[in-house]
């Protein structure tokens, strides 16, 4: 993501942010591994209750929040990680036990909870440990770490949720008989957990400890970022068709009122092509909290499953669309390099080839001149060969300088081959473009490159005549500056036909 500028001299950091990342607690809690374990465990135990505050009925929630915050922690710090989740596992079993009166002893209940955080921290190393190797690769290709984020989460999901079940299973703590129902809500709702919390709790923690996304080869960050001015009307904007879209389906009781809940998808990309991309994961996370909390406050339990899928879309919606910026800015930068001279700054042969086209078809169709000014570098080789072809890229850099400086913006100075230049000058003449060559050729021949001889430059110019194609007119200038070169260089020569 691009840093954006702001005036007044800020440069987007946040002074809350950064109050918080200089406090003496914080420095406390990541130099210390039992310090940052408690830490975890506590935060693990508040998410926790985000999924029990949207609880639509005992056990069942449209999300499970706790699942994208065991994968960003494992993610960003490893197994470093493992001990506060743990602990946190065994303790939530302990809740749940006493919570909902199950007929299991504490012994058992810690036994339940010692291989569930097994198989819950397991199933989502795995998944975060194979993410965390795509991204420490430096792939800077943003789609593509979507995908697999998107692919890896869907899996790592789908071994919690059959992991989890048998655990439930083996611990009594759930009857066999309720597996064949609980398995798709719960994985569907352990994947909404992941993808739209993921991104935001990786952002937020990275935040608060860089070193851990420089372990991970990536940035996750919220410096230098701020939404527009208008991001809290957008997302007002979903708050509020998301509650009428659920409101309507709470009056109807119809499924396809349900269904109404993916146009979000529409907004949600509005935000996510114009929005900085934690604030596009932010707005993700808090429609995708009001979502599940709507369904327990309408009753909507019979529609949980779209709402569980909407969520899952919505996310995967924002998440691709993070990578358009990236892809447009991608596409600019290979337009250039197709269109641009690196070296030079000068328009490449293919484009200042396409640009001659149009200009000589418009100029003929308007009866204006066009003409074509080729020129080098005199006894270039020998400036390679002398000082170096470092000497030689800083001699083309200078020259191509010193000719734009005499162009017109309507005019195009492209770079054809080696030390070969044309410039294309629609709406003038051969005798206009004999004098802008000629003040070329005086800037060239005053200006000193350090540790090198003063530098020549010759020059060709033809005008385009009746019949002619960018190829006449070339063949034309070409020998033009041949005849230049014969006649003793550092000078320019016309061929009128």
């Amino acid at each position: 993501m691009t840093a954006k500028e702001f005036p007044d001299g800020d440069n987007g950091g946040h002074d809350w942010l950064k109050r918080l990342q200089g406090s003496a607690l914080l420095r406390a809690v990541m130099r210390s591994a039992v310090l940052r374990n408690i830490a975890l465990t506590v935060l693990w135990l508040g998410v926790w209750q985000l999924g029990l505050l949207v609880e639509y009925t005992e056990h069942a929630s449209v999300w499970f929040p706790v699942a994208g915050l065991t994968f960003s922690v494992l993610l960003l710090d490893g197994l470093r990680s493992a001990p506060g989740l743990v602990a946190a596992c065994v303790l939530i079993t302990l809740w749940v036990g006493d919570h909902y009166q199950l007929p299991l002893s504490h012994a058992e209940l810690v036994r339940a909870g010692l291989l569930w955080s097994v198989v819950h921290i397991g199933s989502y190393y795995a998944g975060a440990r194979l993410l965390r190797t795509i991204a420490g690769r430096g792939s800077r290709e943003l789609p593509m770490l979507v995908v697999s984020f998107l692919g890896i989460a869907a899996l790592s999901s789908l071994l919690a949720t059959v992991t989890g079940l048998w655990v439930l299973v083996a611990t009594n703590m759930m009857p066999a008989t309720d597996v064949a129902a609980a398995w798709l809500p719960y994985w569907i709702g352990d994947l909404a957990g992941v993808i739209v919390l993921a991104p935001f709790f990786a952002a937020a923690l990275s935040t608060l400890n860089p070193q851990a996304a420089v372990r991970l080869g990536a940035t996750f960050t919220l410096q230098n970022e701020r939404p527009t001015p208008r991001f809290k009307y957008k997302l007002l904007l979903n708050l509020v068709l998301m509650f009428g879209s659920m409101w309507l389906a709470h009056v109807t009781r119809s499924p396809n009122s349900a269904f109404a809940i993916f146009f979000l998808v529409i907004p949600y990309m509005w935000i996510a092509c114009t929005e900085p991309a934690f604030y596009n994961v932010l707005g993700v996370a808090v429609g995708s909290f009001v979502i599940a909390l709507l369904v327990n406050v309408f009753g909507l339990k019979e529609f949980s499953m779209v709402y569980q899928f909407a969520i899952n879309v919505i996310a995967a919606n924002t998440l691709f669309g993070l990578a358009l910026p990236t892809l447009i800015a991608d596409n600019i930068k290979l337009r250039r390099v197709a269109e641009v001279d690196a070296l030079t700054e000068a328009a490449s042969r293919s484009s200042l080839e396409r640009r001659a086209r149009t200009d000589i078809a418009r100029c003929r169709d308007a009866g204006e001149p066009l003409t074509l000014i080729v020129f080098d570098i005199d006894h270039f080789k020998q400036i390679n060969d002398l000082y170096g072809h470092s000497m030689g890229d800083r001699a083309l850099r200078q020259v191509s300088l010193l000719a734009q400086q005499c162009l017109r913006p309507a005019d195009m100075l492209g770079r054809v081959g080696g030390d070969e230049f044309v410039a294309l000058l629609p709406g003038i003449t051969g005798e206009a473009a004999l004098a802008i060559a000629e003040r070329i050729r005086v800037h060239v021949h005053e200006t000193e490159l350090e540790g090198a001889p003063l530098m020549t430059a010759s020059f060709g110019i033809s005008q385009m005549h009746a019949g002619d194609s960018y190829g006449t007119i070339f063949e034309r200038a070409d020998r033009a500056l041949y005849l230049a070169k014969q006649q003793g260089r550092n000078r320019a020569a016309v061929i009128a036909a």
